[in-house]
């Protein structure tokens, strides 16, 4: 299948090449969503050396890739269709992870979420938020589903990197709620 590579510019180094596809689905390509992130990661807001990250959604790995040159044990995830693209390319950028990353199936997504978290586990979410079709609804049941079992904040955009931000893309901090067990 046809692609073409994006690069994404890192402060401390050679840049990540990242192969996209011309088609295949929305997972194919770098969303700006994954550039707000990894930039954001690179501020250093969210220190991530030796802390396991899992990326749910990574598509094309952007993030995740991006979380393992910064010192991070990542575990990148998508839909069975997209591992190859992803295992693409870490294999393509592993000469600039200083931690780990490798490439998983998982799914549902909630279900994930609440399988593999505990309470000092950080999440952080990114998404554009989207105001055409079905896309509002689908946002607003998500975080309402998502609001049973955990607390979320929204990072400031002040708190993202002044070159790569926008109002319509957010960053969401996630933890898991306290659960109080009986003694």
């Amino acid at each position: 299948m046809a692609g073409f590579v994006r690069e994404l510019e890192r402060r401390g180094g050679p840049a990540l090449r990242l192969e996209q596809r011309a088609a295949g689905g929305v997972g194919c390509v770098v969303w700006d969503a994954a550039l707000v992130l990894a930039k954001f990661l690179e501020t250093g807001a969210c220190p991530l050396a030796r802390r396991h990250v899992l990326e749910l959604g990574a598509g094309t790995g952007a993030v995740g890739i991006m979380a393992a040159t910064l010192g991070a044990d990542v575990t990148v995830t998508d839909l069975e269709e997209l591992q190859e693209l992803l295992l693409l390319n870490i294999e393509n950028n592993k000469h600039l992870v200083t931690g780990s990353v490798r490439a998983k199936s998982l799914e549902p997504l909630l279900k994930t979420l609440k399988d593999l978290t505990g309470p000092d586990t950080c999440i952080l979410c990114c998404y554009e938020q989207r105001t055409m079709g079905k896309n509002p609804e689908i946002e607003r049941k998500y975080f309402e589903l998502l609001q049973m079992d955990f607390e979320l904040e929204k990072i400031p955009l002040d708190k993202h990197d002044e070159e790569y931000r926008s109002e319509d893309i957010h960053i969401v901090n996630i933890h898991r709620k306290q659960m109080n067990f009986p003694s």
